[in-house]
């Protein structure tokens, strides 16, 4: 009830300034509880209802933290804006408890461990060369037997196929003579 009554008294400046901080409002860089802190002095000026704040509060964090409670969390528009904090707390504690105990992307990175890791006995190869399946047959060309070259830029005509052609109509004819 004293809810209701102080936003009546509210002035519409102030309500409005209130919803532009929080549609603009990010974590960014920030800790979960500095961004909550923010978000919640301004919740109260804003007078949105509770499905809006937390579509809001969604917004303003990390996309793949918002992904991971609803994901793994199972955190649905309809739960309370508190439910949606305190499962993104637990879930940024977790993470930096996972950074502090094994180090983050970055401290990988310039590990000596992790550089001795990336160094593989590949060798160099000369980037001009064109790669070859050694795996795949050297097809060999139909008509003369030999490998190596393009079916369409081969030069002597088909003989075979020619034959087979000439045989074909030659038994076709037969066949419509009555000759067997």
């Amino acid at each position: 009830m004293a809810n209701e009554i102080a936003q009546f008294f509210i002035s519409i400046e102030t309500q409005t300034h209130a919803i532009d901080k929080l549609t603009k409002l990010k974590q960014g860089n920030r800790l979960l509880e500095d961004f909550w802190l923010e978000f919640i002095t301004w919740k109260e000026l804003s007078g949105y209802n509770k499905i809006a704040l937390v579509d809001l509060f969604k917004k303003g964090i990390h996309l793949a933290l918002v992904r991971k409670l609803v994901g793994i969390g199972q955190l649905r528009n309809s739960d309370s804006l508190e439910d949606w904090y305190e499962k993104a707390l637990s879930f940024e504690r977790l993470r930096s408890e996972a950074i502090k105990e094994f180090g983050g992307r970055k401290s990988l990175e310039n590990s000596e461990d992790m550089k001795k890791k990336l160094v593989l006995n590949v060798p160099r190869q000369d980037p001009n060369t064109i790669e070859v399946n050694k795996h795949k047959k050297m097809r060999r060309y139909f008509n003369c037997g030999k490998t190596g070259h393009l079916t369409a830029r081969y030069s002597k005509p088909n003989k075979k196929r020619r034959e087979e052609v000439r045989t074909t109509k030659e038994m076709m004819e037969d066949f419509s003579l009555g000759r067997k």
